[in-house]
């Protein structure tokens, strides 16, 4: 049996900083793939395929900023975020020593969304591990954040000899809802709620959800910093600085 164990310094990043980084309100479409959303750092992409389909997946691909520890920690987002999501946590396992890959999973951001593609966990799980395969990454510490927590626990399944370490993040799939007495939803149903989401309603339910506390808010306040190219950090700071949050 192998056993994961959580770096301390690792974890206490990840669950820290693993809040979303929203979109600009949209007074122009972004795009279907994103395309006029700026990340936080420059993309690599992997072509592959996939269910007899040509797929490419967008990745943030950061190299240490201090003495390179050797090691490569993959960060895996969940339903309602991308790679990007992750910058914080990225730049402070960056400045730590470690590689850092964070990809936009298949369906996801700018990630390819292939027309009647069975999303199947382990299929973003072998699609990741391919992704992997072309970066040149052995053997990875995996962090997984809501629903990418039950992909990571997936990839580690699928692949332990992939997984020197496992951090999950809030994660998905823990637990059985249905034995919680949450109801079984069709999927149809689950569709017709989905289309009856707009900016203004998606923005709050994140709010809810995800946002707690004054010196939270501003990763969605920041956005009204935002000028032309900004790097969302800079955004952020800006919102941050006007509520007297720290930095």
């Amino acid at each position: 049996m192998i056993r994961f164990k959580i770096p301390a310094a690792i974890a206490a990043i990840a669950a820290f900083t693993a809040s979303a980084t929203p979109g600009l309100a949209q007074t122009v479409p972004l795009g279907a793939n994103l395309e006029r959303f700026a990340y936080p750092a420059s993309l690599r992409w992997y072509d592959g395929s996939s269910q007899g389909q040509a797929v490419r997946m967008a990745y943030l691909d950061l190299a240490p900023t201090a003495r390179a520890n050797g090691t490569t920690v993959v960060l895996l987002h969940g339903k309602n975020f991308c790679a990007a999501t992750w910058d914080e946590t990225a730049r402070g396992l960056a400045g730590a020593g470690y590689r850092v890959i964070a990809p936009d999973q298949v369906g996801f951001c700018k990630s390819s969304k292939p027309k009647g593609y069975q999303y199947s966990f382990n299929a973003m799980a072998e699609l990741t591990r391919a992704l992997l395969d072309r970066a040149g990454a052995g053997k990875v510490i995996l962090v997984g954040h809501s629903t990418g927590g039950i992909l990571a626990t997936r990839f580690a399944l699928l692949h332990p000899e992939r997984v020197s370490r496992l951090v999950l993040v809030n994660p998905l799939g823990l637990n059985d809802t249905l034995a919680q007495g949450v109801p079984y939803t069709d999927l149809g149903a689950l569709r017709t709620e989905e289309a009856k989401t707009d900016a203004a309603s998606i923005k709050a339910y994140q709010l809810r959800n995800y946002y707690h506390g004054e010196c939270a808010r501003p990763m969605i306040a920041g956005w009204r910093c935002w000028r032309g190219n900004m790097p969302v950090p800079t955004a952020m700071s800006c919102a941050m600085r006007r509520r007297g949050c720290p930095t």
